[in-house]
């Protein structure tokens, strides 16, 4: 949940023209993308629906990926019409359709949603102008490595998760939006 934000505070504060509504999109990035979903888990996990707040139960997932799906629908919805710029708009966008493919994989599999999270991150930030291949690359080999020995994912579900998220998202974003 924290590279989200920062993400989103990175694209839409650096580079050759920051937008003059910048706080605002900023705003609707950290509301759709992170605090309504951290609130929904939160929700859910004091009413019993999810057993913990890192949803870690396959079948207990379903139900946040399709809010989380919905509330980035609507984030992309919102920058699109305050013009946020392409690759902002394009990660949105990313986050809602990418989710809602991981909610159908979860129906059969437990892809690494940390995996996805961070790999689709990393490829907007490098289309930005973030160049840090080895920096990039020892974080996203530490988290999916972190998660095989917490033995929450295989090697399986993390090198899957990382990899379809690069590649849907340089698809999506080039083919989309740039």
């Amino acid at each position: 949940m924290m590279v989200t934000p920062v993400t989103f505070g990175l694209l839409i504060y650096t580079g050759n023209s920051i937008p003059d509504n910048a706080h605002l999109l900023f705003i609707i990035s950290f509301l759709f993308t992170t605090l309504f979903s951290i609130a929904t888990v939160f929700y859910m996990k004091k009413k019993g629906i999810v057993s913990n707040m890192d949803v870690s139960n396959r079948d207990e997932r379903i139900q946040p990926l399709v809010y989380g799906t919905i509330y980035c629908g609507l984030g992309f919805i919102l920058l699109r019409y305050f013009n946020a710029p392409a690759l902002i708009q394009g990660l949105m966008f990313c986050y809602a359709f990418n989710t809602a493919i991981v909610w159908q994989i979860t129906k059969k599999w437990k892809i690494s949603i940390h995996a996805i999270g961070l790999s689709g991150p990393l490829v907007a930030l490098w289309i930005h102008g973030f160049h840090f291949p080895i920096i990039m690359g020892i974080a996203l080999v530490l988290l999916c490595v972190s998660r095989v020995i917490l033995k929450a994912h295989t090697p399986a579900q993390v090198i899957a998760g990382a990899t379809m998220a690069m590649s849907l998202a340089y698809i999506e974003l080039h083919l989309l939006f740039l």
